[in-house]
């Protein structure tokens, strides 16, 4: 069975996510962003090489890959690690920020 794991910081963006949907926008969206998210994350479970590679000269980011999150929700990105049976999710990001910079204070670490 896939499986997918998520580190802490990838659940703390998570919330964060929620809560600015819920402050601008509704309850109703911000639930909708996590059960896109989940239903994202379950996908690449069992399909973990199809988000697009994260080219990086870090070594230990080298697999990471990057992937929208379904209905609507485009401009946000996970990022993840493939595994055999699923994915591990590092960061939740959204697509405007300048991910260089993120890597070099260490975001993804």
């Amino acid at each position: 069975m896939a499986r997918v794991l998520k580190h802490e910081a990838a659940r703390r963006d998570l919330i964060q996510q929620w809560v600015w949907y819920a402050e601008n926008a509704s309850i109703e969206v911000a639930d909708r962003f996590l059960r896109a998210a989940d239903e994202t994350l379950d996908l690449l479970s069992t399909q973990p090489e199809s988000g697009a590679a994260f080219f990086v000269r870090t070594p230990e980011l080298r697999n990471m890959r990057r992937f929208p999150v379904s209905d609507g929700f485009g401009k946000i990105l996970l990022f993840y690690f493939p595994l055999q049976d699923g994915v591990d999710l590092v960061r939740v990001v959204h697509g405007s920020r300048h991910l260089e910079r993120l890597l070099v204070e260490g975001f993804f670490g």
